[in-house]
Parts: structure tokens; C-alpha cells; sequence
């Protein structure tokens, strides 16, 4: 049963005086009502039966608390014994009792969910622009950063292997026998004897009806079945499935998370946050960031990302919204060379720099293995110029006929424009706004545990990074606030 009563009425609360005004905590409460927090969660309580539940109010202060000290659950509740800054900023009165620290585990598995958390940032933000501390008319950067597992990536032959003895152990056969994959000198060998090992123990265990053997070739089965698992590039933990390996640069990777977020320029607020594994490649789930963020009542009006982000559905969204999009090009997209090819978007013409240009364009389709179907368009240039060019030989090489023909994307025109765009000194002015990014990725991760994950699987990271993100901006807002 939830109810909602009083704070700090008693007659110790006059002790909360000695704490100085300024102080973080303090600064944080006089800007930011996070009362709304009991409305939000309100149906996720009984609001006439069962024991007096524990305010959403103050397990989301608890939360952020965690986060921004960089606390566990059990630190919190101790400190917050013993802090008489982190008592008041719970809102409870000095003589109070706090929680149990089971309690914090429980209210973020059990009474949170995403879109509460992705609510509770929009209500902040949308507070600030209420407030005059941010402006409305703001621009937004767009990155992600990694969090490391909070665990260590095993090879696809180990994970057999304890898959192995989990089915043995459960049909009591605990001896049972299971190849030594470390006396295999060829990896792919290895792989192969202990997937054809496993699947003759999966088979051997499917017939038996006891609840324990049925979890266990469940659990094998469920982690043989992607293709990806034998390839290194799936399942690499029995303890957290959903992480994944994933590229920080061409020659190192990671094991875990992707953090990809927004962030206002102005007033450097996060506006929004997604989790995905490891392997996720960004910029996939740029529509959710951008209407997170327009959620808060921010208008957008530039964007700022690095160049995986120059995607053609990207640059749409942010243009058709009213925005310029502060995005480099990105030459595994667009791979025009410029310093042979210009375009006239006028007369849809490509011109050489010997002075030919095309006369003719066609929309060819053909199929590539790496993406299936693939449409492009054929532009032609004039045969009789391509014919005495001096740079015929090198230009055609063993392409037949007359002309020189060009084939590029659908959309390659309009990647010309946004090139010669990016080439300008204004663009590259205001693209020194993205750096600002760069320091929050750093602060988040040095300063409030984001570095690693505190816990296990995707939902876990989620709270964890939503939560540190409140933190973060709510440290923001009272530096930032008069």
C-alpha cells in the first residue's frame, strides 16, 4: 500500500540547518521537484491494501545517491546513516529509519521499468526549460560509449563445457565424460568436437522427465542455436547472455555494452539514453534519442555526431525537423572522389576534371553478397571526350566500350552537397561543440561507475546507465543554476 505523508516536519529536522547552502545536495533540491516520481510509479503500488509501502520518491533519491557517489546498495544505506547531507536530501527527517538495502534491488527489478526512467529525465529537463536554466531552443550531440561486463568473456568451447556438466550433474551421471578441448591443437577443430559432445549429451538428457535436466538442455539448446555462438561473435557467459564483444577501434574490442545517448549543447544535459549489447552498431536507434529528447520540449535545431552517424535516414529526420546536422562524411558511404568528380544538382550532371560530363543516366539493379538487392544509378559521360582523354588508360582500366560510365548510390547527390557543406569554415566551427561530449562520456565513467557494469544481462545495464545519467544532470544543474 503506498501512502504518501509529511517530510521533515519533526523536531530534528531544524539539524538539516547546519548544512551548508551551497552544498551539492542542497543545490540540487532548491532546482529540481522530484516529488513527481510518486505520481508516476503510483500504479505500480495497491493504494488501500497490504503494508505501507516504501515512497517511489525516496527510492529514486536512494538511486541517484548510488550514482552519484558511486555507491552499493549496502554503502548507501550506510552512509546515508551516517551523512546528515544525504539524510536530508532523502527527504526523510533526521530520526528516521531507512530502508532495507534488499529493498533498492527489489524496486529496480520488481517496480521499474524503462519508460518510468526515460520519463523521470524528460520531466527533469522538461523542469529546466520551465525554469530558464537551459534553453529551449537547444542542439544535441549524439554518441555511445562502452561498459565493460561485469564478467569475463569465455571461448565457445569452456561455455560447452559447463554446459556439459550442468546436463550430467542434473541426470546424476557427475562423472560423465566430457573432451579435453585444451589438448586440441586446432581451434576450429575444438569447437567442433565439444558442440558434436554437447548435442550427444542434449540427446541423451531429452528423453529424461525431471525439471532440473529439462533447464539445463533448455539452457544448451538455447545457447546452440545461434550461429553466431560457434563463431565467437554470440553468447561468450552462462552468467550474463546478453553481453556481447563489440569494436572500440579496427584493432581493439570489448566485452559488454553500448551507452549511446544525447547530449543538449547548451547546458550539456543528457536527454536521453539506450542500451544495447556490445555488438551494436550506432546510430541504429537514433529515432528513439531524437523523440526522447523533442519529448522534453527541446527543439532541436543542430545536431552533432561523428561520422557514424552520417546515415541518409539520419540526415533526413534532423532536416525535416527544422535542424542542420553537424556530421563529417563518411567515405564507406560516400565514395565519390571528389577531387576527379563534382556534381550539378541543376542540369543532375557528374563533370570530370578534364572537363567531360555525363549525358546520360540509367537505374541499375544488381545483388552483392554482403547486402543482397542493390539499386545505383549508371550515369554515362560523352564518348567522343572519354575517347582522346589523357587519362583515358588509367581512368576506364579494363572496363569495355566507348565512355567512361559512373555508378553511384541513389543518394550520392545529395551526399555531394552535404560534403562541400562540411568542408566550409562555419561547419567546421560549430562541429567543435561535439568535444563537449567527450567530457561527459569521461565523467560518467571515472567519477559515477559506468566505466563497468554493476550487475548482469541488458536490463541491469539500462537502469544502471539511466540512472547515472539523472545523477550526472542533476550535479549539472546545480553548477549551472543561479
Amino acid at each position: 500500500m503506498l501512502e504518501i505523508s509529511p517530510k521533515q516536519m519533526s523536531f530534528y529536522s531544524h539539524l538539516y540547518d547546519r548544512i551548508p547552502k551551497n552544498h551539492l545536495l542542497k543545490k540540487i533540491n532548491t532546482q529540481i521537484d522530484l516529488s513527481f516520481a510518486n505520481e508516476m510509479l503510483s500504479h505500480l503500488y495497491c493504494k488501500h491494501y497490504g503494508r505501507p509501502a516504501k515512497e517511489p520518491e525516496l527510492m529514486i533519491r536512494l538511486s541517484i545517491l548510488q550514482r552519484l557517489y558511486n555507491l552499493s546498495d549496502e554503502d548507501v544505506i550506510e552512509e546515508t546513516y551516517i551523512n546528515m547531507a544525504y539524510k536530508y536530501f532523502t527527504g526523510l527527517n533526521p530520526e528516521d529509519e531507512l530502508p532495507e538495502k534488499s529493498l533498492l534491488a527489489k524496486f529496480r527489478t520488481q517496480r521499474l521499468k524503462d519508460v518510468e526512467l526515460d520519463d523521470i529525465i524528460t520531466e527533469i529537463i522538461r523542469q529546466c526549460v520551465e525554469k530558464g536554466i537551459i534553453p529551449k531552443e537547444n542542439g544535441m550531440s549524439v554518441d555511445s560509449t562502452h561498459v565493460n561486463a561485469n564478467t569475463v568473456k569465455k571461448t565457445p568451447e569452456r561455455i560447452m563445457k559447463h554446459l556439459m556438466k550442468k546436463i550430467f550433474k542434473a541426470m546424476g551421471k557427475e562423472g560423465g565424460k566430457i573432451p579435453d578441448y585444451t589438448q586440441i591443437e586446432d581451434h576450429n577443430e575444438a569447437k567442433q568436437v565439444m558442440k558434436t559432445s554437447l548435442e550427444e549429451a542434449i540427446a541423451e538428457a531429452s528423453g529424461m522427465a525431471k525439471k532440473e535436466v529439462e533447464e539445463a538442455v533448455s539452457e544448451a539448446k538455447e545457447v546452440l542455436k545461434s550461429p553466431l555462438f560457434i563463431e565467437q561473435k554470440g553468447i561468450r557467459s552462462l552468467v550474463d547472455k546478453d553481453a556481447r564483444v563489440g569494436r572500440k577501434t579496427k584493432t581493439e574490442d570489448f566485452y559488454g555494452y553500448k551507452v549511446e545517448y544525447g547530449l543538449l549543447t547548451e547546458g550539456q544535459l543528457i536527454t536521453a539514453v539506450n542500451v544495447s549489447n556490445g555488438a551494436y552498431v550506432d546510430g541504429t536507434d537514433f529515432e528513439s534519442i531524437y523523440e526522447k529528447t523533442r519529448k522534453a520540449t527541446i527543439n532541436i535545431r543542430e545536431l552533432y555526431a561523428d561520422k557514424s552517424y552520417f546515415k541518409k535516414r539520419i540526415l533526413d529526420i534532423v532536416k525535416e525537423n527544422g535542424g542542420l546536422p553537424y556530421i563529417p562524411v563518411s567515405h564507406s558511404v560516400y565514395k565519390i572522389d571528389e577531387e576527379l568528380y563534382s556534381y550539378n544538382k541543376d542540369s543532375d550532371q557528374w563533370n570530370c576534371k578534364y572537363g567531360n560530363e555525363t549525358v546520360e543516366r540509367k537505374t541499375k539493379k544488381t545483388t552483392r553478397k554482403d547486402i543482397g538487392a542493390y539499386t545505383y544509378y549508371e550515369y554515362t559521360f560523352k564518348g567522343d571526350m572519354c575517347k582522346n582523354c589523357p587519362a583515358r588508360e588509367a581512368c576506364m582500366k579494363k572496363a569495355k566500350g566507348l565512355a567512361k560510365k559512373l555508378h553511384v548510390s541513389l543518394n550520392s547527390s545529395e551526399y555531394y552537397e552535404h560534403s562541400q557543406w562540411a568542408k566550409t569554415e562555419e561547419f567546421t566551427e560549430q562541429y567543435r561543440k561535439r568535444a563537449r561530449i567527450e567530457g561527459k562520456n569521461a565523467e560518467q565513467k571515472r567519477l559515477h561507475g559506468l566505466s563497468r557494469a554493476k550487475g548482469f544481462g541488458l536490463e541491469s545495464i539500462t537502469t544502471q546507465a539511466k540512472f547515472t545519467a539523472i545523477a550526472v544532470n542533476l550535479k549539472r544543474i546545480a553548477n549551472i543554476s543561479k
